[in-house]
């Protein structure tokens, strides 16, 4: 395994995208529609929110691929582990890839589980990104800004993380949503496609900047920075019917289970995000203050998910 570069480097990515880039200007239209195209989703459709962000600044990049990834702090107390720890305390607790074919589960299932336990397999790149932590920044994999590229070809975690995926270049952006959690947009150029070049790396992220709101969205559809465990995929799906204002007899309906089953699901939802019921859920949801629900909602108003 290759060390990353030294602190100073990773403390030097690229510049912050300006409207100088000719990319960013030939898209600003089309970024700007995009924002709006995301606030227009709603937030009970978070989901498909995400698929379509992706699809569109894929196509912008000529990429063949792309994933959301969810990542959480997890040892904010424990300054002494954190400092023994490769990753820096961060771990990875979601992972939602735009075209699943690309991706094998048990693939998934192992980079969780590297990261987990910390172990070998982790890579210069998850290191760098882990100790580069806590503000915006933007790398491609091609570009040697994170690590340094040719030892790091010559490791196992490349070869199985992206020689035998075939991945010619990643473009990583990682957004802080706040100090517990951060939200990676990752795209891939496969085969005998070109590197992204600067302007690419820059229109990305640009893209990707300005909508903080957005990462917080999808951090909050997934429990994740408010929630001790993350939500099942079940749970998600209730949660998208709860947002719309949807009965559980209509998600039950929907989902093609029975109304018991939904009551348990919704009441598991409230007990991970440690509100009293549909109201402070929704208030909860909106402020993203996990200390303002109960203020913000009459906890003895009645619940219209029955």
């Amino acid at each position: 395994m290759t060390a990353p570069q030294s602190p100073a480097d990773n403390r030097s990515p690229r510049p912050l995208p300006t409207v100088s880039s000719a990319k960013v200007q030939q898209r600003m239209g089309d970024i700007f529609e995009l924002w709006d195209d995301l606030n227009d989703f709603g937030k009970d459709k978070t989901d498909a929110a995400l698929t379509h962000c992706m699809e569109r600044i894929c196509g912008w990049l000529d990429a063949q691929n792309a994933f959301w990834v969810g990542a959480v702090h997890v040892l904010r107390n424990a300054p002494r582990k954190q400092s023994a720890d490769a990753l820096s305390g961060w771990r990875i607790r979601s992972i939602q890839p735009l075209h699943p074919q690309y991706h094998d589960p048990k693939h998934y299932k192992k980079v969780v589980k590297a990261t987990d336990h910390a172990d070998l397999e982790l890579g210069a790149t998850n290191i760098a990104l882990g100790a580069s932590s806590g503000r915006f920044r933007a790398y491609t994999l091609q570009g040697g800004r994170l690590v340094d590229l040719a030892a790091f070809q010559q490791t196992a975690h490349y070869d199985f993380y992206y020689r035998q995926h075939d991945i010619r270049d990643r473009i990583w952006v990682v957004s802080p949503v706040n100090a517990d959690t951060e939200s990676y947009f990752c795209f891939d150029r496969l085969g005998e496609q070109p590197h992204f070049d600067d302007d690419d790396l820059e229109l990305a992220a640009f893209a990707l900047r300005g909508i903080k709101w957005f990462h917080h969205q999808l951090m909050l559809s997934h429990g994740l920075g408010l929630c001790e465990d993350p939500l099942t995929p079940a749970e998600q799906r209730v949660i998208q019917g709860l947002l719309s204002g949807a009965s559980e007899r209509e998600i039950a309906e929907t989902m093609k289970l029975s109304q018991g089953t939904v009551h348990q699901y919704a009441t598991r939802i409230y007990q991970k995000f440690a509100v009293r019921g549909r109201v402070e859920f929704t208030a909860l949801w909106l402020s993203g203050n996990p200390g303002s629900s109960a203020a913000a909602a009459d906890a003895d108003a009645p619940d219209p998910a029955v």
